[in-house]
């Protein structure tokens, strides 16, 4: 049945029924039949029958992957079926007669199926439609098929009267009786029958008592013996058990109990599921045994259908038996909810949501939670004396703005028996490698062979955290799904507080008061509301709908040199316009908007940070007026710091020059050729005594993003190289043109090894392990003061020539790191870091890429951030002409994050 909806929300979902099949044979687990998952499943209306027929091989699909259930069965057809039933479900061996019992199959297009035809007429479950036909390609009708499977339920024929004028009714009749026609009373017997009720009537077979007759010799009042032939269901086995088809032609049994949940959310063996339940309402047992079903009917009532195997336990699905499939029996009522749809309580001991009060069960013990705390798993009404009040306001008090799912699962009396809630929050991812996801928010370093992560996670991504059923993302048995967050972004048109805000006229449900946790993702999300940003650019963050964070989308910042100024903020007919450059090198001549700020700055030589608003009009947001130098300025740009003023700058930091004559003390600058350049890609520059120089900070005041210097002439540019590798290899001792060197071999990445022979037997200079850099020789011959050699664990003498850091975070565009000299003492499992430095990387710097415990190279996985989980080194800086104060030039990058090996 389609489940009803609540705000786009699943509720009461009855008769859920899903079958997902293993399709390969592990240890002697043996599967019947492929899945029923097909393409038109949601027109299947009696799933369960479908699914188990397809599972026991009785039916399957067309190739297209459609099942077509408002198709007809054929005669021909239904024959096969009831052939491989009655076989198993596996092929039965059938033969022709020599002559053809009917004239109509033989040479025809259903010449395929008359070996089952004649199966069938040789048990007496079919016959003709008269004159010595059968018409294969006819379609059946309900009481026909009804027929057949009373006679392969042991019913005679014609003791019963299914021959003759009369043989529909005494067929429908028994039908009945047998419950052939459970699920399809509405339906009509005479009319041809569908595929999918065709199914069902199968299915009901399967499970009704095979009939036998019993012969009984009687004596009548006159003393004469007389027969007697009467039907019963059939017996078996010392205990006379009876027994029906299913457990007769498969040996299959019935397992019907709680599907706990598969190897994700349980601690069992990959593969395998987890089901509470029992055989026949005997004693309940825990089943684990290898099937694929979906984790969404946790909680939820399954049948399971099996066939115990040599070797496992008598009476409960395991790893040794035939599992022929498993499906949901229906007996539990679902709702699927989020927080944000319980309403307020309205009596004692109920749930309300969608305008309706739920009873909870008053057996605690049954209920199974998972709490607040991000997933936590316990279970409620575990102590003696808690109540079905207690746990009721438990969950009543979940309720929150929030797209935390909740899964209620009620009993057949509808009184929640069972609740799941499963919690997800925003994270930033802070590092990717080949092995792991480092996430922040709390969560951690996760491994993304254990977890599902999606194609193409990339660092700074704003990703939706998930992890079912457990305490924590990174513990051992946890298994969390990331996704990349939903994100909608317009104009800001209104909010409620933090309880709703409206983007382009649309309206959502907000959750932007948590703001400990936003702060933690990232520091551009608003911590409250967006106040007087009405008709600004807004983007939100969504979880199932529900904005959970937003952050206002700046204007385009863009910055531009001052060269001359005229007019004034406010004067009608002569508003105030510049002359500038901008950062592309272009000039322009913009009028102020009437909000800019610092206008009275806006002279020659100031820095302006400006967004354009229209018609040629710009708003400036910051401006930083030149000053004079009262001294020279030698190194006022000092390349191997990448610094201006000794400020670190930007990878697209941009510097203006104006190229002109110095001017004298108190001098005004004078106006010549203006300039733009990356200022990275320049080599030193002084500035003379009395020139003047601004500069523009970024928003964090930790880079210079725009600069602007007077000079006689125009700067120039610089370059370096160098080669970085870590030896993997010692070779031993080796003779060149008569010469004797000890040989090693020097990893530069995966694909490009050095030979470097260093004078001398035996040598000592390097060993396995040692992380280098020389230039080239064209020969492989080394002096020993030709390598450096860089130790910067305990285990070496100290040198101030590189160092193992932990990587709080690298801008390979900016060619900015920032690190960490310490990690910190543990807390929580998580080790915070110490002593914060910001470096400058060298616009020519080489990333090498070690595996530190093989001592090899390692592939290319990014300069990824310290995890903060295993406390250790990530990467080793190397500092150019070996001076800690200068940029760095080497990153050693150890792909297990951990260098110091």
């Amino acid at each position: 049945m389609r489940s009803k909806a609540l705000r786009g929300k699943e509720f009461p979902q009855k008769k859920v029924l899903s079958l997902v099949l293993c399709v390969a044979v592990m240890l002697s687990v043996m599967v019947m039949g492929a899945g029923a998952a097909f393409s038109d499943q949601d027109k299947i209306e009696n799933t369960e029958a479908v699914n188990m027929c397809t599972a026991l091989n009785i039916i399957g699909g067309y190739p297209d992957g459609s099942y077509k259930p408002e198709g007809n069965i054929k005669r021909s057809e239904i024959t096969k079926m009831i052939c491989v039933a009655l076989n198993g479900g596996k092929e039965p061996n059938v033969s022709t007669n020599t002559t053809p019992t009917f004239s109509d199959v033989r040479g025809t297009n259903a010449a395929w199926a008359e070996g089952y035809i004649e199966s069938c007429v040789a048990q007496g479950i079919i016959s003709g439609v008269g004159g010595g036909r059968f018409s294969p390609n006819g379609n059946v009708t309900g009481t026909q098929l009804a027929k057949m499977l009373l006679v392969s339920l042991g019913y005679n024929a014609n003791t019963e009267g299914f021959v003759g004028n009369a043989w529909a009714t005494n067929v429908n009749v028994i039908a009945s009786q047998k419950g052939l026609y459970e699920g399809l009373e509405s339906m009509d017997t005479s009319a041809a029958l569908t595929r999918d009720n065709a199914a069902q009537m199968v299915w009901n077979a399967m499970n009704a008592y095979e009939v036998e007759y019993k012969t009984t010799i009687i004596t009548d009042e006159n003393g004469k013996l007389e027969t007697i032939v009467t039907v019963q269901d059939k017996v078996v086995g010392t205990t006379s058990d009876k027994i029906t088809l299913l457990e007769d032609k498969y040996e299959a049994k019935t397992f019907t109990g709680t599907f706990n949940g598969n190897a994700d959310v349980c601690n069992l063996n990959d593969g395998e599921i987890q089901v509470y339940g029992s055989v026949n309402d005997s004693e309940k047992v825990t089943a684990n045994f290898k099937y694929d079903f979906d984790l969404k009917y946790i909680g939820e009532e399954v049948n399971v259908l099996f066939k115990d195997g040599t070797g496992g336990t008598k009476n409960k699905p395991d790893n040794k038996d035939t599992i022929y499939g498993v499906v949901v029996t229906g007996a539990t009522t679902v709702y699927n909810i989020t927080k944000n749809d319980l309403q307020t309580q309205k009596e004692a001991g109920t749930v309300r949501f969608g305008d309706k009060n739920y009873d909870v069960a008053a057996a605690a013990k049954d209920y199974e939670y998972l709490n607040v705390n991000y997933g936590a798993k316990s279970t409620v009404g575990a102590t003696s004396g808690t109540s079905a009040d207690d746990v009721a306001t438990a969950f009543s008090n979940l309720k929150a703005v929030s797209a935390d799912t909740i899964k209620f699962v009620c009993n057949e009396n509808g009184d929640i028996t069972r609740a799941y809630v499963v919690e997800s929050k925003l994270a930033r991812v802070t590092a990717v490698n080949n092995e792991k996801v480092s996430l922040n928010n709390g969560v951690g370093s996760i491994k993304i062979e254990d977890n599902d992560i999606y194609k193409d996670v990339a660092k700074d991504d704003i990703v939706l955290v998930t992890t079912l059923y457990n305490t924590s993302a990174t513990a051992s048995d946890a298994y969390t799904t990331v996704t990349k967050a939903e994100t909608v972004e317009g104009k800001l048109t209104g909010y409620n507080g933090v309880k709703q805000i409206t983007v382009d006229g649309t309206t959502y449900d907000a959750y932007l008061d948590n703001i400990a946790q936003n702060k933690s993702v990232d520091s551009d999300f608003l911590q409250s509301a967006p106040a007087n940003q009405i008709g600004e650019t807004v983007k939100l963050y969504l979880v199932n709908g529900i904005a959970y964070a937003a952050e206002m989308v700046t204007e385009t910042t863009q910055y531009a040199v001052v060269e001359d100024a005229d007019g004034a903020i406010g004067d009608t007919f002569d508003p105030l316009k510049v002359k500038m450059m901008k950062a592309d090198g272009t000039e322009a001549t913009v009028e102020i908007h009437k909000d800019s700020k610092d206008t009275a700055k806006l002279k020659t030589g100031a820095i302006i940070k400006y967004s354009d608003v229209s018609d040629g009009k710009i708003k400036v947001t910051s401006v930083v007026e030149a000053q004079q130098a009262e001294t020279a300025k030698p190194d006022l740009y000092d390349k191997d710091t990448k610094s201006f003023d000794k400020k670190v700058v930007a990878s697209d930091g941009v510097l203006f020059v104006n190229k002109t004559t110095i001017p004298g003390d108190d001098e005004p600058a004078a106006v010549g050729d203006f300039y733009a350049y990356n200022i990275r890609n320049l080599n030193d520059i002084d500035l003379a005594q009395y020139g003047y120089y601004s500069y523009m900070m970024d928003s964090d005041g930790s880079k210079v993003v725009a600069a602007y210097v007077t000079l006689a002439n125009k700067p120039s540019g610089a370059s370096s190289d160098t080669v970085y590798g870590i030896v993997s290899s010692e070779n031993g001792t080796v003779k060149v043109n008569d010469d004797t060197y000890t040989s090693y071999t020097v990893d530069v990445d995966e694909s490009t090894q050095k030979t470097v022979l260093i004078e001398g037997d035996n040598d000592s200079t390097l060993k396995e392990g040692d992380l280098v850099s020389f230039d080239v020789a064209s020969d492989d011959i080394y002096a020993t003061s030709d390598i450096t050699v860089y130790y910067p664990e305990s285990n070496h003498t100290a040198t101030n020539n590189a160092a193992a850091v932990f990587v709080k975070e690298y801008d390979e565009a900016g060619q900015i790191l920032s690190y960490y000299t310490g990690a910190g003492s543990v807390s929580d499992g998580v080790y915070p870091g110490t002593g914060l430095t910001t470096k400058a990387v060298d616009e020519d710097v080489q990333i090498v890429y070690v595996d530190a415990e093989d001592n090899t190279a390692g592939s290319e996985i990014g300069v990824n951030a310290f995890d903060g989980v295993t406390g250790k080194a990530n990467v080793v800086v190397v500092f150019e002409d070996n001076n800690i104060s200068k940029p760095i030039v080497a990153i050693y990058v150890d792909v297990n994050s951990d260098i110091a090996q």
